[in-house]
């Protein structure tokens, strides 16, 4: 493995060194920009060789020819998500890479499957995450209250209105959450992708919470294009005629 645990703990203290001079500076200046109080690290996406979530998936596929057509497939499944390998980044961007890799099973008593594999690169203030080949600006630091950013930066991917710029907003940054798994988190940042839910032609909702010190602990996205025709008795009445549904929450989370 290249750029191993003692390269990285070696890295955590300069880390920890710069974030008390930082600190200090600030304290002498008053003010160093917004949220100048946070350490200038990716708490929200703590990655590190060893590190796994497991996650409960709840995915929804539809497919409709006629308005009356059923079409919809759901499946319901867990998933795991584990860092196996690390690797520097080239000098100009500085940090570092981490192959992920991602498996199913459809219950704790099934092995895991494995089905992809990502890299996700922590370059100088920004998470980056390569998803079935696609590059997306996942996170940017120091994150503050309604900060937006493209999360389509680094790719030409088009959004289902059209754009191919796709803004992403912090939210309650410093909040707690809850999931449905039990879990509770006292410090999580909601990051909302898109969150277009009214318009006739179709629905782009998508949200990422991620927990202080633990990372992604809740995923949910709504792709859904309704029946564009206008002659159809379901036009104009959000039924879906293609897309996917897919909710992600965490289950447990720890290191090997």
């Amino acid at each position: 493995m290249i750029g191993g645990k003692n390269s990285i703990e070696q890295q955590s203290r300069v880390g920890r060194v710069f974030v008390l001079a930082y600190v200090a500076v600030c304290a002498l200046l008053s003010s160093c920009g917004p949220d100048a109080a946070r350490p200038p690290d990716d708490f929200y996406s703590p990655l590190r060789v060893g590190a796994y979530w497991i996650y409960d998936v709840e995915e929804t596929n539809t497919l409709r020819i006629a308005c009356t057509d059923n079409g919809e497939t759901m499946a319901r499944y867990e998933l795991m998500v584990e860092v196996t390998d690390s690797f520097p980044n080239a000098e100009t961007e500085g940090g570092f890479s981490y192959v992920v890799s991602r498996a199913k099973r459809t219950s704790a008593s099934q092995p895991w499957q494995p089905i992809t594999t990502w890299i996700i690169k922590r370059m100088k203030s920004q998470i980056i995450s390569n998803e079935g080949n696609v590059w997306f600006l996942k996170l940017v630091f120091p994150l503050y209250e309604n900060q937006v950013w493209n999360g389509n930066l680094f790719n030409n991917e088009q959004q289902l209105n059209g754009n191919v710029e796709d803004e992403y907003k912090a939210t309650q940054v410093g909040g707690a959450y809850s999931l449905a798994s039990g879990l509770s988190f006292p410090k999580t940042v909601r990051v909302v992708q898109n969150d277009e839910q009214k318009n006739i032609l179709y629905r782009d909702s998508r949200l990422e919470v991620y927990a202080w010190n633990v990372g992604l602990v809740y995923r949910e996205t709504y792709l859904l294009k309704y029946f564009a025709n206008s002659l159809l008795p379901c036009y104009a009445q959000n039924r879906t005629q293609q897309g996917t549904i897919w909710k992600q929450t965490l289950k447990e989370f720890g290191k090997n």
